[in-house]
């Protein structure tokens, strides 16, 4: 097994407790030295109680650090314009815990949610070690482009479930799974959620599924094959940092705001600045006990509404870019540029889409510039990597 130093990133309102069973589940696998934690709290979090369990956690040999407001204001105030992109009350405050992580030496970062309970008998640490590593993996294409994580796992009904982001032209598409063994560094891992998996509020009002067990333990994405991938229990190389921001969204348009996809599309940007390096996607081990928070499912699906809408053409639209940055910061770039470009149809709110992406390719090269400013260009291998002794078929 790799023994990687990892940053596990939690954004929270919340005492997340379940860090509890993650340092009992360290100690079993004695991974402790390999690991820090980095909570991220917001308006609404309890800091009195973050900062006494980051102090326990710590004390027990869990490395950890609470990043209540004050500290990240601090923190920001190197960054003065991603500062103001950075909202309250919002998962993208993360990107503050990336940035931590990065410049604390992470070689890997999970971000993980507060509701992403660990096995305390599966061996959590070992499942996302691939991250860096050079190996022979097995890996799917699929006919039409996209891949659905959600295929993974079995559930207790007898439909067809898809990951939230996969795009709904999609769904009904035939489409025929092709399989190779390719190698590649990963440098993303998605992990499973058995349980509540990661739905759309659509699939919850239909169907309130459980994902009963995992059926694949590993699969990696051929170059040019999509698939949502999220923020909860998600590992990604620190060379890809620049290219993983929880893009801002939130703002209203006709009266509704965009939410609840902001880590969605932060994956797809992802995936399509990996496409053509040769680097790779993984999804699969370990998978995390999804004890879904409290949600008001037609809140939800309010707040999803444009998201939806805008997933299927804004995927089109990344299927047909081609990069040619040679680090993930020119490749990123090269993004927010076509992002900006883009025109979007639609018969009323056709300005307000390209106002709204606008505004996000903007915050987009603020990060980069964020990340060039700690030393993280985002460095893609000319050549392959010497790969681990005797690589493992994943």
């Amino acid at each position: 097994m790799r023994t990687p130093r990892t940053t596990i990133v939690v954004t929270t309102i919340n005492v997340p407790y379940l860090l509890r069973d993650y340092a009992v589940n360290f100690r079993r696998f004695n991974v402790l030295d390999y690991i820090d934690v980095i909570i991220v709290g917001d308006r609404k979090t309890p800091h009195a109680e973050l900062h006494a369990l980051a102090n326990e956690l710590s004390a027990e040999g869990l490395r950890t650090r609470y990043l209540d407001l004050a500290e990240q204001e601090r923190y920001l105030e190197r960054f003065p314009e991603l500062a103001r992109r950075i909202p309250y009350n919002s998962d993208n405050r993360r990107n503050i815990g990336y940035l931590k992580a990065a410049e604390g030496g992470a070689e890997s970062i999970v971000a993980l949610d507060d509701d992403n309970w660990v096995y305390r008998h599966e061996n959590w640490y070992e499942g996302h070690s691939i991250v860096g590593a050079t190996r022979l993996s097995r890996s799917v294409r699929c006919s039409n482009g996209w891949f659905n994580p959600c295929s993974m796992m079995s559930y207790d009904v007898d439909a067809p479930i898809f990951a939230r982001g996969y795009p709904y032209s999609k769904r009904r598409e035939k489409n025929v799974q092709t399989y190779a063994y390719e190698s590649g560094r990963i440098v993303m891992n998605g992990g499973l959620w058995l349980g509540d998996p990661d739905v759309d509020s659509l699939t919850r009002l239909t169907f309130p599924v459980r994902a009963e067990r995992v059926l694949d333990d590993r699969i990696v994405l051929a170059d040019g094959t999509f698939a949502p991938i999220n923020t909860q229990n998600t590992s990604f190389h620190r060379d890809v940092i620049p290219a993983f921001y929880f893009v801002p969204v939130g703002d209203p348009i006709g009266g509704i705001p965009v939410e609840r996809y902001g880590d969605i599309w932060a994956g797809f940007f992802a995936e399509k600045a990996i496409h053509g390096t040769g680097d790779r996607i993984a999804f699969g081990a370990p998978a995390c006990d999804h004890r879904r928070n409290a949600h008001n499912l037609l809140g939800d699906l309010e707040l999803e509404f444009w998201s939806v809408e805008l997933t299927d053409p804004l995927a089109e639209m990344l299927e047909s870019w081609t990069l040619s940055g040679s680090t993930y910061c020119e490749r990123y770039l090269e993004i927010a540029d076509r992002l900006e470009a883009a025109e979007w149809k639609h018969k009323r709110m056709a300005g307000s889409f390209k106002q709204f992406f606008v505004k996000m390719a903007d915050s987009m090269r603020v990060w980069v510039d964020a990340c060039r400013s700690i030393g993280v260009e985002g460095a893609i291998p000319l050549e392959s990597l010497e790969p681990d002794p005797e690589p493992a078929l994943v």
